[in-house]
């Protein structure tokens, strides 16, 4: 592993950072109104929340630079547009995640606190966050890893510009082109690191699971 592989596995690790983080809230309050709403409009937002698991990368990825192009922004080919396709393509995982515990969330509970004047606000930070928070953070964790191992994308967006843009999937594809440059040392840590965030987002998922169903009852608080 040479100085052009670590400078990849730096930015794969600030560009996933950054992209986790950015979704954090957009992507909790999609899945808040999906879980709750509705709108006529709901089952077109939960098609466009889908596409990108389905729809190739490299669609995403010209409809994004098309995108980028269209607006103006001075983005395009820098380690912030493979933020952007990287986000793109995992919050599909941070949004359903968070959906399927807001709808398993007892809405009786929201209600006790609503009729004791609690505001929407506070309910949701005092009764609905609190027991919803080890799936966003599960959640968060597994789009992370997706936006980790990210390629087409982020190919057609940001490039394959060394130390710019070359994060450790295109470094891959970099390595494998060449004859004289083993792709394992890159292919073992990508995997590692996949590994283990899966690993620690299935681990909050099943005790967000379980604090469901052991939560009290309303009836039991007010009995």
């Amino acid at each position: 592993m040479d100085a052009g592989d670590l400078e990849a596995i730096l930015l794969s690790l600030r560009v996933s950072t950054v992209a986790a983080a950015l979704l954090v809230a957009p992507g909790v309050l999609l899945a808040l109104w999906l879980a709750g709403s509705r709108s006529i409009w709901k089952s077109a937002v939960e098609t466009l929340v889908i596409a990108p698991l389905v729809v190739p990368p490299v669609i995403t990825g010209i409809g994004l630079l098309t995108l980028v192009g269209w607006l103006g922004l001075p983005i395009a080919f820098t380690w912030w547009a493979a933020v952007l396709a990287s986000g793109m393509v995992a919050a599909p995982l941070l949004i359903r995640t968070v959906r399927a515990a807001l709808e398993s969330v007892d809405p009786r509970l929201a209600q006790v606190a609503a009729t004791l004047g609690a505001s929407r606000v506070r309910v949701f930070f005092t009764v609905t966050l609190p027991a919803i928070w080890p799936a966003v953070v599960g959640g968060l964790t597994l789009a992370w890893a997706r936006a980790l191992g990210e390629f087409g994308a982020t190919l057609i967006v940001a490039g394959n510009i060394a130390g710019r843009t070359r994060t450790i999937p295109l470094a891959m594809y970099t390595d494998w082109q060449s004859a004289d440059r083993p792709v394992w040392p890159l292919a073992t840590v990508a995997v590692g690191l996949a590994l283990a965030a899966v690993l620690l987002g299935e681990t909050l998922l099943r005790r967000s699971q379980r604090r469901r169903v052991h939560a009290p009852h309303p009836s039991d608080q007010t009995a």
